[in-house]
């Protein structure tokens, strides 16, 4: 009986003992943890603005079209306004003023006659005060049309030899033109003097009365 009591005391269990196990803080660990993700972060923030600063940089290269464009001028076509055309002038309200500046009968009708043809009414013809002229000159009016000008300048460099032209803000004719030579004359014809009578002429005979012509414009 005691060996076996010696057994059951040898067999009893020993209660287990209880095991304390110590928990670290981790606030250390956490903050550490903290401080490499924002590490991390900045890291990456910084490599991003650099390749982004540097993709702005350099220039972006524009894809060719495979196919042909045809650009669409967008600008309208002025349109060109026709000029006016000057007025008709009425050559019946052109006053002109023909003086015979040659002394040559009938060269201020001749020349007279010729601006008629053109359509010239308002005409006078008369004698200039000096008679030796071989330049024809032509004075303009300046408020006269400049067409008119040109057609009765044309017409007298057709007719005489040489023409000056001048303008005028005083005179009252619109055209007044001295003759001087035409064309197809030399000089102006020298008037012979008064032959002397001879002395077998009859020294009964009665002088005669002899009138002095006068030039015709």
């Amino acid at each position: 009986m005691e060996d076996v009591q010696t057994e059951v005391q040898e067999t009893q269990v020993t209660p287990p003992q209880s095991t304390s196990f110590s928990v670290e803080p981790r606030e250390k660990n956490n903050g550490s943890k903290w401080i490499l993700i924002f590490v991390g972060l900045l890291i990456l923030g910084g490599v991003g603005i650099f390749f982004f600063t540097k993709s702005g940089d350099e220039p972006i290269a524009t894809p060719t079209p495979s196919f042909n464009t045809t650009p669409i001028d967008e600008t309208e076509t002025a349109t060109s306004t026709p000029a006016s055309s000057p007025s008709p002038v009425k050559k019946s309200e052109v006053s002109i003023e023909i003086q015979n500046g040659t002394g040559i009968p009938g060269e201020a009708a001749y020349l007279q006659t010729q601006l008629k043809a053109l359509g010239y009414s308002d005409i006078t013809a008369g004698n200039a005060s000096s008679t030796d002229n071989t330049i024809t000159t032509v004075t303009f009016s300046k408020t006269l049309s400049q067409t008119v000008q040109d057609e009765i300048k044309k017409e007298l460099e057709k007719i005489y030899k040489e023409v000056s032209v001048k303008t005028s803000t005083t005179q009252k004719s619109d055209v007044v033109i001295i003759t001087g030579l035409r064309a197809s004359q030399t000089t102006k014809p020298v008037s012979s003097g008064t032959p002397k009578p001879s002395s077998s002429a009859s020294a009964s005979a009665s002088p005669k009365t002899t009138s002095t012509p006068t030039s015709t414009p």
